[in-house]
Parts: C-alpha cells; structure tokens; sequence
C-alpha cells in the first residue's frame, strides 16, 4: 500500500507539472507575441495545402491554437486525471491511517496530537489582505491569494497592451518618417489612434477567454484547483467587468476616431469582406453587453432577480454578434466557451427530470423548510456546504428559467434519500444565495462559524455533518474538537432555524467524545413588545424577562419564547407554531438526476472528450467542404459564425449526447434497482408561509391527498437545543469577541467562516487580520468568506 501510495503522489506531481507547463504555454502568448493576427499570405498557403484548411494551423492561426486552444485543452482533459488521483490518494491515506492507529494506540494518539499540535501559519488563500470596504473597493474583502491574482490578470492585460501599443507606434513613426506623403491621408496621431484601440479590443481577450471559466458551474479546472463554483462566481463578475471596460474604452475610442476621419457612417456597415470586421455588429455586441452589465449589479440584481436572470442570456447575443464583428479571434476563447456550452447542456438534461418534495414545512419566522428526494448516486458531489439551483413551475409560469441558487441545510452523511433546504422569503424572491468551499473546516481543529439571519443554514449542515463523522468516528484525528457560533438575528422567533436541528440526536454525547460546540445567539431588535413574554425555565423555577436595555445574557438551552396575539390578519402573525405539508406515500419517487457537471469524473470527461472531438470534426469538414472558394466569394463573418455555432452545437448534442445516452441508461438502470418501495411524493410546494398554500386549489386535481400537521399547537416554542447564551437587543462586538478567542487558544490554526451580509464580512475580516502576526507563533485565524453574489 506504502508504494502504491508513492506512485499516486509522483502522478499527482507530474500531472500538475504538466498543467503547469500549460498554462504557462498559454502565458507566453501574451508576455512575448507581438505580431500582429492578419496574415497576408494566410490564403496562398491555404489555397496550396488542403490538410491544413481542416484544421487551419497554418500561418498566424496555427500559433493561436498553439498557445491558446491546445493548453486549455489539456489543462480540461488532465484535470480528470488529478481529481481522480487525489480521491485515490485520500482513500489509501485514510486506510494506512486506520491501519497505522489500529496497530498502536498509543501510535494513533501520538498521530492526532501531532495533527493537532501543527504550527500555526498564515495562508495566502486565507489572509484577508483587504478588510475595508466602500465605494473605492468595489472587491469587498479579498484575500492575499484573490489580491494577488487581481494583480496579475491586471498585469498580464496592462503589459500586453502596452508592449503591443508601443511596438506599433514605434512602426508607425518609422513609417511616416520615411514616407512623409502618408501624413496627408491621416495624420500621424489618428493611425496611432486607431492602433491603440485596436490594441484595446485585443487585450480584453484575456478577461474574455477567462471569463468562461469561473461561469462553468461543473468546471474541471475549478475542481482541479479546489475552488466551488458558488466561491468562483465573484471571479466570473470581476473578469466580465475588466472585459467590458476593456471593450467600452475599444468602442469609444473608435467611435471618435472614425467621427475625425469623416467616415461615422461605416460604424453602421454590416458587410465583410474577407477577415475584416463588421462594425455594427462590434457595436451590437457592446450595447448587449452593457445592458447585461447594468442588469447584474447589486443594487438592480437584488431587487429584481429575475429580470437580471434573464437579460444575462444575451450572452449568447453577445458571444454571436462578437463572431460577426471579429471571427479571426475565435481561438483565443473557443475551448472556454466549448466547457460553458457541454456545462449547460448536462445541466439542461439533469433539469428536464422533475424531483419529488418530500415535505415542506413552515417556521414561525415565516422560512419554509423542504425536503427533496435524491439519491446517492446523484449527489456524488453533494457535500454539506454544496448549494443548488431550483425552479418551482408553479413560481415560475411566466419566467421558465428562472433558477434560484439555495444552500443545503443537510449532509450526505444523514443516511437519507433526500436534500434539506431552508428557504427565507425576502420579497418576491430571495436573494440572499450562498455557499463556501468544500470541506474546509476538516482543516481546523477550531471553527468560528458566524451567521447572519438565513446565511446560517450552510453553517448548520457543517455542524451536522462534523457530528456524523464524530459519531461514527471518521477521520478522528482530523474533526474539530472546538466549534463556535455566533448567529445574529432581528426578532426571536428567527432563532427557528437554528433550532430546527438537535446536536443530541445526530451524536448522542458528542461533548463526552471531545467536541465542544459553544452558540451565542444575538437579537437585535430592542423592543419585544410583540411579544406576550419570555421565560427563562431553570433548575430553581420560572423568572421574569429582565429589560433588554441592559442587555441580559440568558442560557441559550432554557430560554423559551411564545408570540403574542396582535390581532393582525397576517398569515405569518397568525401562525402559531411551524407547519409541516406532508403528502400521501406513493410508490413512485423522481429523485435528482445523476446525470450532472458533478456526476462520476469518467462520465463527465468522456462528455467532454467527445463533445470537444465532434465540434472539431464537423468544424473541420465544414472548412473543406463549405469554405471552398479562398478568392471569390469567400463566406463573410456571419456565414462562419454560423457555421462555428452549429459545429458547436451539433457536436455537443450529437457526439456528447450519445455518451450522455449511455451515462443516463446506466444511471437510470442504477437507480430503479435501488428506488425504496414506498416514499412520499407531492407535485407542488409554495413558497408562502400562510397555512393554505396559494396554489393548492389549481393543482389539487392533480395531487395525491396531504397533511398538514401543526408541530406546535399549544403556541408554546421548546428551548434550543444547543448549549450557549442569547443576547436581547445588542449586536456582537467582534473585537471582544476574537479578543477572548485569542486568548482561550494558543498557537492555533483557528478557521473563520462568514455567511452573512457584506458588512459583517468585512468586520470579521478585520478582526481576523488585526488577531493574525505574520511573523509571529500567535493564533491564526483563517478567514473563508461565504459569496452571496448569486
């Protein structure tokens, strides 16, 4: 096993070096090309050999897919190979360590004190480097590791653009030096002019081609660098920001430059001739690209989610009309797009299944939890902190894809067919969307979790899943021993969600196997005069609530709470306890599809394989059989863009498809092997707390009978069930806080995870960097922000 082990790791290592070597391949283009893309005699060579008019290597061209396709190419393919090794090598590491600890007990001790005991370090994927946060900083809080790549994307675009802006005007001056008649058709500084932005449009290739990545929600680079795609979606919206900036500064300049040429009327020109650029379709392409810009930012997208939803399809507006304008650069970013386009078709099949809702229950605070059935096969990369896309029909008639993105309030070490998520209404849809990287807090023996309102519930499926691993006894040495959490909430009755899941049930006497889980709880809300009363129920008796000015901290497991009668006809007001919609059992159960960006690595990157071999084949065929005539009538922008979308479309659904065929009988024959012979299946949830759903009465023809059942119907709410304190009317003062933090450990690694608003973030952040020494054997508090950017 010891040499099995050994060779897995030099793979690892080599694989790595090669993807490595890649990507700096793919750097080299920008750091030392300097020519430009046209190439003069590109037809005579095309015209003379006809091998390399299947692929077009030659010329300019070739050097393209060099330095730009191939890397991407074997970066994608070889990531499949790393995921792999790396599940290989965890496997065997966690059996030699069983084996190791079983042989010795002293062995296995001394193994998990050393784990425990490891020096603390900063990392510069955990230090937040940049805390402060406003208008000036339109990142929030970065990291040492996402400041570093901000700065290297803006140097690799900066330095491109220069280098290829002063070589050209160096050309230009000797040029005009020794030919002076040239400056009486344009001047000097209108052909410098029109150069720089043409070198503009150039440099934003790079956030352009980049861009697709992060977007790919199943992408295997992001799971080759370990970055979810719920954490990778701020590196979408940063890229498409340069990108657009890039390209906004591209169009101005050119604007004014054909105004001072006395030429504005070509900017309307659709026809092309050869590999020239169609302006009005750059223009197009820009407007469509300013809208989606406006349509995403915070203030627009929070308010109106589904508009901003579905104008962000005008990408394909956007990428199509960017072919019209440029097809010559089509290389610089096919392969991205190509990963974006296979994502989104296994995404499509994956969503034409409907799934079954289990239950659905409604909490005092008015959040509805639901149930949703799956299987194991399905949520292979289902994890505690993993998040979802859901659209609900009957929410959604006007809008089809309208997706909404939630986090799951449950873990696949449950034991249970079934996804739990607990969805807040905050207007007409939530959008409050999160999620963080996986597994991460097996990294630390200490966790500081802090949640805000409805940001908590990926924080209770990481407690959730900590307490299975300790009750079953997974990974001992590497659970946290240390746990605390700080949940902030307006009114009491928003404490239902972190009540809703009792730590002694998952891991009867967790405290007693070393885990120590600490909750403070903090309402804000100063006036409870909505409320008849709070009891504090202790040992000796009832007490009276003390006033909340003075900020009482009460025993967070005694404290119960009852909501007074206001007489209000609201639904949420009148509720009086949490309102569980369970339908009848059936036989039948549609779970979540397995077929999925996130399904078996062999699936996914045959997918791919195949996708990738069919859009260059038909490509290529294309290119010797309809791009014929190199001289007359050569087909214009739009004629080859349309060509490259329908390769790349046929290749997809055609080649692809036929794996995908196969993947999904296989899947299917799987899982109606393993279906349960009675579940429980409804057609339809609301997402309105009142009693009746909204919709009950248009679809009850087509449901089976349900129950609704009262979890509370004497109005009277149990105590947590978690060990803390709650604090009435005072928010947390996080110096003080992580002032007792630093003194209760030493020499610690300390995890901090944040799922809240961008305000709290940002405080934690600076608590975390003013605890964190750089050169010292202090604490160190590992800060890992949750992204609510969806």
């Amino acid at each position: 096993m010891e040499a099995q082990l050994r060779l897995l790791i030099i793979a690892k290592h080599a694989l790595q070096s090669v993807m490595c070597a890649a990507s700096l391949l793919w750097l080299c283009w920008w750091l030392v090309s300097s020519e430009p893309m046209k190439d003069p005699k590109y037809f005579d060579r095309l015209e003379e050999s006809r091998p390399s008019r299947f692929f077009r290597v030659d010329g300019k061209y070739g050097l393209v897919i060099i330095y730009q396709a191939m890397p991407v190419v074997v970066v994608a393919l070889l990531s499949f190979g790393l995921i792999e090794v790396r599940k290989k090598i965890k496997s065997l590491e966690r059996k030699s360590g069983s084996e190791f600890s079983g042989a010795s007990g002293d062995s296995g001790k001394w193994a998990q004190s050393a784990h425990a005991t490891r020096p603390a370090r900063p990392s510069v994927v955990t230090y937040p480097l940049v805390v402060r946060t406003g208008w000036w900083n339109p990142f929030g809080v970065l990291t040492a590791a996402e400041a570093l790549a901000i700065v290297g994307v803006l140097f690799l675009v900066l330095y491109s653009y220069g280098r290829l802006t002063k070589l050209d005007f160096r050309e230009l001056e000797e040029r005009y030096h020794s030919d002076p008649k040239l400056s009486l058709t344009r001047p000097l500084s209108l052909a410098k002019l029109n150069r720089a932005a043409e070198n503009l449009g150039r440099a934003a290739l790079i956030p352009f081609a980049l861009l697709w990545i992060p977007v790919s929600r199943g992408s295997p680079l992001l799971r080759a660098m370990k970055v979810p795609y719920e954490h990778a979606v701020k590196y979408h919206i940063w890229l498409a920001v340069s990108a657009l900036t890039l390209l906004t500064a591209h169009s101005v300049l050119y604007i004014v430059y054909y105004y001072e040429t006395d030429s504005a009327y070509k900017i309307l020109e659709w026809v092309t001739e050869r590999e020239r650029c169609s302006l009005v379709a750059g223009l197009v392409a820009w407007l469509a690209g300013l809208l989606m810009w406006v349509t995403s930012l915070s203030y627009f997208r929070r308010r109106w989610y589904e508009i901003f939803f579905s104008v962000h399809h005008l990408y394909v507006v956007f990428l199509l009309f960017w072919l019209y304008h440029v097809m010559y650069t089509i290389h610089f970013f096919i392969v991205p797009v190509l990963l974006f386009v296979i994502d989104r078709f296994l995404r499509m099949v994956q969503s034409r299944q409907s799934v079954d809702v289990l239950s659905a229950t409604v909490l005092e605070s008015g959040a509805i939890q639901l149930r949703i059935a799956t299987n194991l096969e399905s949520t292979g990369g289902y994890h505690a902190l993993s998040s979802w896309y859901l659209r609900f029909p009957s929410l959604s008639k006007v809008m089809k894809l309208q997706w909404h993105f939630f986090s799951v309030t449950s873990t696949p070490l449950d034991e249970k067919p079934e996804l739990s998520i607990v969805i807040k209404p905050l207007g007409k849809w939530t959008s409050s969307l999160h999620s963080q990287l996986l597994k991460l807090f097996l990294r630390y023996k200490t966790l500081v979790l802090v949640g805000g309102g409805i940001g908590l519930t990926p924080l209770l499926a990481m407690l959730c899943d900590v307490l299975h691993r300790q009750r079953r006894g997974q990974g001992a040495a590497s659970l946290p021993t240390s746990i605390h959490l700080y949940h902030c909430v307006r009114k009491p009755e928003e404490l239902c969600v972190l009540n809703s899941i009792d730590p002694h049930q998952i891991s009867p006497g967790y405290e007693k196997r070393g885990l120590r889980i600490h909750v403070s709880a903090f309402v804000t809300s100063a006036s409870l005069s909505d409320y008849r009363h709070m009891r504090m129920l202790q040992a000796s008796g009832e007490y009276s609530l003390p006033d909340p000015s003075l900020q009482e901290t009460l025993d967070l497991a005694t404290t119960t709470w009852t909501r007074a009668g206001n007489g209000k006809s609201d639904d949420v007001d009148a509720m009086n306890g949490p309102i569980t919609i369970s339908p009848a059992r059936t036989r039948g159960i549609k779970g979540i599809s397995s077929v999925s960006t996130k399904g078996r690595s062999s699936w996914v990157a045959a997918t791919i394989l195949a996708s990738m071999a069919g859009f260059y084949i038909l490509w290529g065929l294309s290119n010797v059989y309809i791009v014929k005539h190199l001289r007359n009538d050569f087909p214009t922008n739009f004629t080859r863009a349309h060509i490259v979308v329908a390769s790349m479309i046929l290749g997809t659904t055609i080649f692809g498809g036929v794996i995908v065929l196969a993947w999904w009988l296989s899947s299917t024959k799987a899982s109606s092997s393993a279906t349960p012979p009675d579940s429980r299946k409804v057609g339809i949830a609301s997402n309105s707390p009142s009693p009746a759903p909204p919709h009950h009465d248009q679809v009850a023809h087509q449901l089976q009978p349900i129950v609704r059942t009262h979890l509370d119907e004497e109005n009277i709410a149990a105590a947590s069930p978690w060990s803390g304190t709650l604090r009435l009317g005072v928010r947390p003062l996080w110096s003080d806080i992580f002032n007792a933090l630093n003194k209760e450990y030493h020499n610690q690694n300390i995890g901090v995870l944040v799922s809240g608003s961008e305000g709290m973030q940002a405080d934690v952040a600076k608590e975390c960097q003013r605890h964190t020494r750089l050169f010292d054997t202090s604490n160190v508090f590992h800060y890992h922000g949750v992204s609510f950017e969806l």
